[in-house]
């Protein structure tokens, strides 16, 4: 590796030849545990005009079941220390030759809720993962964190509904399922006292919301690489950094993590003598870095490991009246309101009617 210092001076970079005591792992802090449901579940907030939108469309299509889409977005909480699932919009989906329904309308860092509904006279329970899509959801996620291609963390969540309508005279009641699996990686971490870094135009320009991967010089000072550095794939890396967080619990933080533990495309991971890597982060809090040393279940030598998962489930019955204009799927006219909300800390919330708008 050249890493260029200045505009005319040009030095070879190397890898220390020792790859033991490569930094000082001693706790300068409080230890913390970074994992997606630590501190709460994941919310999820289904608005009433996609709800209405769904609703309208099973009852016109005449079938008893019908499988379509809820989208939106997945966002970091305001105290960065839980996530929120927000479904804004409805898509009838369509049928594709040789393979299964697929969304009609699908934009880049979308969350794709497949959701089936079902007309009943009376609500019933219903399911929301068979057995064989909860196994796709665990293959889905490995391919996720393994991949070569940007991870996003609303790729770490894999949502599916079920939704049980019973049409009444003025109102329509609806049994909301919903369940989601996720990696359960746990990451522990604590700050240790600072490594030094080699100031290159990368470390200089970071602003808002970027990563990367740690490699180490033969003096053990600290060179950043962006993630789409090619050259990742090759060098021993010590850890990971990332920047435009206010706080190591950041949901962002942990998804990254997971991605550094979990990712077959980097194929040198160096760890410390306690199974430790490095964490740089460039808080949007912090003037200086602030340095830890992080160990999750792996990497082991040879190959990535497999993840391990968790399911979360969510049930709620919620009734509609019907609204006095006409809504089309051009009309932002209904307010928007919170139907499912994720519950915590009971996965069962109780019954809540939804007064009309």
């Amino acid at each position: 590796i050249i890493n260029r210092t200045s505009r005319n001076s040009l030095i070879a970079l190397s890898f220390p030849k020792s790859r033991s005591a490569l930094w000082d792992g001693s706790a300068a802090g409080e230890k913390l545990r970074l994992q997606l449901c630590a501190h709460r579940k994941p919310h999820l907030l289904l608005m009433e005009k996609a709800l209405r939108l769904a609703q309208r469309h099973a009852r016109h299509s005449n079938k008893p079941r019908l499988l379509s889409f809820l989208l939106g977005s997945v966002s970091v909480d305001a105290d960065e220390e839980g996530v929120t699932v927000t479904l804004d919009r409805f898509d009838p989906g369509r049928d594709q030759a040789g393979s299964c329904r697929v969304p009609s309308a699908l934009l880049p860092g979308d969350v794709l809720v497949p959701c089936q509904f079902s007309m009943q006279t009376e609500p019933t329970d219903a399911v929301a993962q068979s057995e064989a899509e909860i196994h796709l959801c665990f293959k889905a996620l490995q391919q996720c964190v393994s991949s070569r291609q940007a991870l996003d963390l609303s790729q770490l969540l894999k949502v599916r509904g079920h939704v049980v309508v019973s049409q009444q005279s003025d109102a329509a009641a609806f049994v909301l399922s919903w369940s989601a699996v996720c990696p359960s990686v746990g990451v522990d971490v604590h700050p240790i006292r600072p490594v030094p870094v080699i100031p290159t135009a990368l470390l200089r320009s970071l602003t808002g919301l970027h990563r990367g991967f740690l490699t180490m010089d033969q003096t053990r000072k600290l060179l950043l690489l962006l993630e789409s550095d090619p050259k990742a794939s090759n060098l021993p890396l010590v850890g990971l950094w990332l920047s435009g967080v206010a706080h190591v619990s950041n949901p962002q933080v942990w998804a990254w993590c997971v991605r550094y533990l979990y990712s077959s495309a980097l194929q040198d991971r160096v760890l410390s003598e306690s199974r430790c890597f490095l964490l740089v982060l460039f808080a949007s809090t912090h003037r200086p870095p602030q340095f830890f040393q992080c160990r999750g279940p792996g990497p082991g030598p040879g190959p990535a490991p497999q993840l391990d998962y968790q399911m979360l489930t969510a049930s709620q019955c919620v009734t509609l009246y019907q609204v006095p204009t006409h809504l089309s799927d051009q009309d932002s006219g209904v307010e928007d309101e919170d139907l499912s909300p994720w519950p915590s800390p009971s996965p069962h919330p109780p019954t809540q009617q939804v007064p009309s708008p």
